[in-house]
């Protein structure tokens, strides 16, 4: 009893390690976002359109991206190298709360992060360019003074992140809550 018992947390003290020494992968699609490859025991077929949107209400810390645009990105990675056409991916961001000023020009992110660069810009222009959809919460653009002439281009604007949710749904997106 005490060897199996010894052999198995041998076992998955094994298995913690391997996972820790797991190799990151950068790319295909995006070179900033990074992703471990798995032997997966879920297939999903090739052929599956994959329709997720993030929803994202908590801002980065001044200058550094946010970690949820990272993720959108890593997503789309793993598929891609995984062998899924990247027109089979769908990516929606909805982006509210402190997440608003993530999504503006360099003036008005610089005014509101004490003089810095939005590190986000480049980022966002790099999903977009990708295909990648970013809905901002009306409500919360009114609150804290976002609008069109000082925001990044490709955002669009939703009446508010409840309804951008409720019209994705309709067409089908899973949400991905971080």
């Amino acid at each position: 009893m005490y060897k199996r018992l010894m052999l198995a947390v041998s076992a998955i003290i094994f298995l913690n390690i391997s996972a820790l020494h797991a190799q990151q992968i950068s790319g295909p699609v995006f070179d900033f976002a990074s992703f471990t490859r798995v032997n997966a025991n879920m297939e999903v077929p090739k052929d599956t359109i994959l329709k997720v949107v993030y929803d994202t209400y908590r801002g980065a810390e001044s200058g550094t991206v946010n970690s949820t645009f990272i993720s959108a990105a890593s997503f789309i990675n793993m598929h891609v190298d995984a062998g899924h056409p990247k027109e089979n991916i769908k990516v929606a961001i909805v982006v509210h709360g402190t997440t608003s000023l993530d999504v503006t020009q360099d003036d008005y992110y610089a005014e509101h992060h004490d003089g810095k660069k939005n590190a986000n810009a480049e980022v966002i222009a790099a999903l977009v360019a990708e295909g990648v959809e970013f809905y901002i919460c009306g409500q919360s653009a009114a609150f804290r003074g976002v609008t069109r002439e000082n925001i990044l281009p490709g955002i669009k604007f939703s009446h508010s992140a409840m309804t951008a949710h409720a019209m994705l749904q309709k067409e089908g997106y899973a949400l991905i809550p971080w």
